[in-house]
């Protein structure tokens, strides 16, 4: 060990006796400060306009363009300059004869050489660490530990790249060729994450290979042991390979002894590898404040349910515009969305089918070929999508067979993925908008429906209400059924069904019936059936509109409630007279409502009222038609208007035999409707999503929300900024530079 560590002496004081370590360090120094400080200033102007910035800590060290991310993206510059000297000068002027010959064993030199390396390296993380404790003292409550998994990750991640550069620069006596050799090998093992990516075994050996964006978790507060053990035995490798290339080098082998060695060395590394990275295998450290790489507790909690293989299965269609996403190539990527829960539930089991299908040759909005499809069957466009996306067509099964095996046409065979466990099925899949990937409460929510019973809502239909299976702007599918919305009842937990009570009774166990804005009255025969429903303790929505009374007041009389004769209006100088904007009162959230009733209250039997929503008091009922076109509308007491406060929409409920029961009533039908939730105006989502969450006992839609970040402030003022920026990024790189000017003249001098 003594000899060890004098060799990394030896050679750190080669290497500070030459220009190139002192600059690397000023240069590193000067290039990190400078988009440290700019980062800093940036969100100091953005905080004085009065922004509200939170988690300063992520944004300024590991997020994009932050100093943990810079640093990564500009490492690979450094460390090749150098280590490339390390063996190649050695080769160069012959003293690796010398050395071979001395009473030093050659795992010693290798290990003396890289221990100089790993010495070099602390010196630009302890750099690093001065710009982290800056951050520490100038950011309010910054997130100590998530600053220093990042620096873990960086200081491993060098290491490992300085591994790789003594190991090229023991291949040759040219020190350029080294740095060149280095390079190269690092845009290797960067690009050989993306080879035989179609065949399982080779992805999981080629994937443990790439150094693309291994250090990323870590410097996001994430630590593995996946990533841990992928350093070590990276470093381990590189270090034998450079032991076993300078033995090779002084004995006099076979050709073929040489290259087992090597190959020997690669296949335990691999092996050794691909064990690290089994899911069951893998530990974690959240280094988090807010535990932001983990799960919330009431994931965790469902997670914890699962007991036994939970087998996930995707569903790729071929002419599904969607289909790269479940390619094997995008395999990986797609195995990543499920990271955080295999981490709870070892035994996921990731099933692929593949396959090609349409629904409808008419509409293929949806679908990857979007060229005529006039005379062209379902097999003909199949063979044209593979053979532009350069796929074999025999990996996907034709409808005929996926037919037999399972019906997607209620997916209208887009990408769906179906869970199971234990006999029970459900459902995620990808949704509209820039993140079309299932997150934490989709998948949660999906996972929860497997082990709890499942909340079903019934939408009441044959008196005009508003459709739940329609795209126009009055209607519910957005929040209901619309498989691709990503906040739409199925995809939250729920299940939806539409009940016509002429024909049918009301299932027993429903979360919440809901009688959307009838428009024609009711039949006596519906109203005894919804009545018998209420009266055993069921929960119900009911929305309504202005001038609907005599349709909808047979119902909410059972209720003790009814739709005032008008519609609520407010003198406004930008707005429709009858567009409302009312306050939550529990949450104090803005809700819009366009075109609302008044609803008044007069309660029968044991019901209590709550007022969610409450018109304006400078507001009144009108009994006139509103022309939406002006703003001028004026108060007119003759015509039968009356001024004040009116409920908008009310909760009413009571304790019925143990049960809590809850009837909401809302005098306005389309603040949930697609229009409204498609271009939203103020929280009306919120609404919606707390309804059904109160409707099924806050089992659905599943809670994911963590503790606010604390670190939202920036301690210094401009000029203390300007201040510090000065010494960081001027002073102390040219105090850097002095210092190696005068050791380096002191030695030409002696």
């Amino acid at each position: 060990m003594i000899k060890i560590f004098k060799i990394a002496r030896l050679e750190l004081s080669i290497l500070f006796y030459s220009p190139v370590a002192w600059l690397a360090i000023a240069i590193f120094m000067v290039q990190n400060g400078l988009g440290f400080f700019g980062m800093l200033g940036s969100y100091q102007e953005a905080i004085a306009m009065g922004n509200k910035i939170d988690n300063l800590t992520f944004s300024l060290f590991p997020d994009l363009n932050g100093l943990f991310d810079s640093v990564v993206q500009n490492l690979y510059l450094y460390i090749p300059l150098i280590t490339m000297g390390l063996m190649s000068r050695e080769l160069h002027s012959g003293s690796i004869k010398l050395l071979l010959s001395s009473p030093v064993k050659i795992r010693e030199i290798v290990l003396g050489k890289y221990l100089s390396m790993v010495a070099y390296v602390a010196i630009l993380i302890l750099i690093l660490c001065i710009y982290s404790g800056a951050g520490i003292l100038i950011i309010k409550n910054a997130d100590i530990k998530l600053i220093c998994s990042g620096l873990i990750g960086i200081f491993l991640l060098a290491c490992t790249y300085a591994a790789i550069g003594l190991f090229m620069s023991s291949l040759t006596s040219y020190q350029v060729v080294a740095a060149i050799s280095t390079l190269a090998v690092l845009a290797a093992l960067r690009f050989v994450g993306s080879v035989g990516q179609d065949i399982d075994f080779i992805r999981d050996l080629t994937y443990f290979l790439s150094i693309s964006g291994r250090a990323e978790d870590m410097l996001k507060g994430l630590i593995t042991t996946r990533e841990i053990f992928y350093f070590i035995i990276i470093i381990g490798l590189f270090l034998s390979l450079c032991v076993i290339r300078m033995k090779n080098s002084r004995e006099s082998n076979t050709l073929y002894k040489n290259i087992s060695r090597y190959a020997f060395l690669i296949v335990i590394a691999l092996f050794l590898g691909y064990v690290s990275s089994r899911p069951g295998n893998i530990g974690y450290l959240d280094m988090t404040r807010t535990k932001s790489r983990t799960l919330t507790t009431t994931s965790q909690e469902i997670a914890a349910q699962i007991d036994g293989p939970l087998e996930i299965t995707t569903y790729v269609n071929l002419l599904d515009q969607n289909v790269y996403f479940g390619l094997p190539q995008s395999r990986n990527s797609d195995l990543a969305q499920f990271e955080k829960f295999r981490r709870f539930i070892p035994d996921i089991k990731m099933k692929y089918v593949y396959y090609y299908d349409v629904t409808d040759l008419k509409n293929n909005s949806n679908m990857t070929y979007q060229g005529d499809l006039t005379g062209l069957s379902v097999k003909q466009i199949a063979e044209k999508v593979a053979d532009n996306m350069g796929l074999d067509l025999n990996l996907f099964m034709p409808p005929e067979k996926i037919r037999k095996i399972i019906d997607l046409s209620s997916e209208n065979n887009t990408l769906v993925r179906i869970l199971r466990y234990k006999g029970k099925e459900s459902r995620l899949r990808f949704y509209n908008g820039v993140d079309q990937f299932p997150a934490e409460r989709e998948i949660a929510a999906a996972i929860k429906q497997l082990v709890v019973p499942v909340p079903q809502v019934a939408f009441i239909t044959g008196n005009q209400e508003r459709s739940i299976r329609k795209t126009g702007e009055r209607n519910y599918e957005l929040m209901s059924s619309m498989k691709r919305s990503r906040t739409a009842l199925i995809n939250q937990g729920f299940d939806v069904i539409q009940l016509d009570l002429t024909k049918t009774e009301i299932p027993t166990g429903l979360s919440a019936l809901i009688l959307a804005d009838p428009s024609q009255p009711i039949d006596p025969l519906v109203q005894q059936k919804i009545a018998a429903y209420c009266a055993a303790g069921g929960n119900m929505l009911i929305t309504t509109e202005p001038g609907r009374g005599r349709v909808i007041n047979p119902i909410l009389q059972m209720f003790g409630v009814a739709l005032l004769p008008g519609t609520l209006v407010q003198a406004t100088k930008n707005d429709a007279p009858d567009l409302l904007f009312g306050q939550l009162t529990r949450s104090g959230r803005t809700i819009v409502m366009p075109g609302t009733g008044a609803l008044k209250v007069d309660l029968t039997g044991n019901f209590m009222a709550d007022t969610l929503i409450q018109s304006n008091k400078t507001g009144w009922i009108t009994q006139g038609v509103v022309d939406v076109t002006k703003t001028d509308i004026a108060y007119q007491a003759q015509q039968g208007d009356k001024k004040g406060a009116f409920p908008m929409v009310l909760a009413i409920h009571r304790k019925l035999r143990d049960k809590d029961q809850l009837i909401l009533i809302s005098g306005d039908a389309d603040f949930m409707s697609n229009a409204e939730l498609a271009n939203p105006r103020a929280d009306n989502e919120f609404l919606v999503k707390n309804m059904f969450k109160w409707f099924s006992n806050d089992a659905f839609p599943i809670n994911i929300v963590r503790k606010s970040p604390e670190d939202d402030h920036i301690l210094l003022n401009r000029r203390q900024l300007s201040t510090l920026k000065g010494g960081l990024i001027g002073l102390f790189p040219a105090l850097v530079i002095l210092l190696g000017g005068v050791i380096l003249i002191r030695r030409k001098n002696n």
